[in-house]
């Protein structure tokens, strides 16, 4: 049985007690987000289905318009940044051998530009260009590759964007991106703008494990957010973190893995070396005001590894949860 250990950046201090307590438990497995009861009023859960996982709204007063207004938002979305559907603009601009400007919605342009903004801030270690090394180690939906390409059509330097008109441009045909590791984030961002606007103010919005609290619970005070043990019982939590108008997202070494002659590749793949990550890291966790920025930092700290990692985010003064092999 592996053991881990959880160590939390000094900002956190107001959560000392739980991260010491969390830091002697041995043989947890590794932590995802649970969403846990916050008192003893009856609160509407709304759900539903988008690009591969699930989302979830948790609200007083919240109802079907709600409901249809969150999935509709969704799947238009889904519709440009899918990489599984052929038509969408992302699959599309991944399939032209142009290396002329392409014509885009703008929200693809927007989430490259936070997506860049993370990588300018991480030393790089956000890539939307690892298109092809995700495919071929088997995260892209289609199967391993015996042969995996080189590092020769990887990085910024090969994509050029601009709003207006939205467009983006590859320097070479083999260029293609995937913008999974902000797309999350970047939705959660404005489906928190969309529900506010309809005038929800006290909300709790999960979209594929990531969290957004808005406001406060029906009892008054923050909403809550349990860290669990994925082979745990559903709704078991380790520790309950307080929660509000911030967003926590995981990324972690464990979520999307596969087997192969003795070793485990994860699905998270360094941009350095075009493999999957090989650290003691099993998973970072970021709390932060925009879901988008959560969402790519957890990603970037958890290819730096744990002492680089743990660097970028003190001079970033991010709010981190590590988790590590011992």
């Amino acid at each position: 049985m592996r053991s881990f250990t959880s160590i939390f950046t000094p900002d956190l201090t107001c959560m000392n007690a739980f991260f010491t307590c969390l830091a002697r438990l041995a043989g947890i497995g590794c932590l995802s987000l649970a969403l846990v009861g916050c008192g003893p009023q009856e609160v509407p859960n709304l759900q539903g289905k988008t690009m591969g996982t699930t989302w979830s709204l948790q609200a007083v007063g919240a109802d079907e318009a709600l409901r249809v207004l969150i999935q509709t938002h969704l799947d238009q979305r889904e519709a440009v940044f899918s990489h599984w559907k052929a038509d969408s603009p992302l699959s599309q601009f991944n399939a032209s051998t142009s290396t002329n400007w392409v014509p885009v919605p703008l929200e693809l342009v927007r989430i490259i530009e936070v997506a860049h903004e993370v990588a300018r801030e991480t030393e790089g270690a956000l890539d939307v260009t690892l298109g092809p090394q995700v495919e071929a180690w088997g995260f892209g939906g289609k199967p391993e590759q015996a042969d995996k390409p080189g590092l020769e059509h990887v990085g910024w330097r090969h994509l050029a964007w601009r709003e207006a008109p939205p467009a983006l441009k590859k320097d070479a045909p083999e260029v293609r991106l995937n913008v999974a590791a902000v797309a999350e984030g970047f939705l959660l961002d404005e489906l928190v703008a969309r529900l506010r606007a309809e005038g929800l103010q006290n909300f709790l919005l999960e979209l594929g494990g990531e969290v957004f609290a808005s406001g406060h619970a029906p009892d008054g005070g923050p909403w809550r957010v349990g860290l669990q043990s994925p082979d745990g019982i559903p709704g078991n939590t380790l520790e309950r973190l307080p929660l509000t108008d911030a967003c926590i997202s995981t990324s972690g070494s464990y979520r999307h893995r596969y087997e192969k002659e003795g070793h485990t590749y994860s699905h998270i793949i360094d941009p350095r070396t075009g493999r999957p990550i090989t650290h003691r890291l099993v998973s970072v966790t970021v709390i932060h005001p925009r879901a988008v920025l959560a969402d790519g930092y957890a990603t970037a700290l958890m290819v730096l590894g744990p002492e680089k990692g743990r660097e970028v985010a003190q001079r970033l003064s991010l709010r981190v949860i590590w988790l590590e092999e011992e």
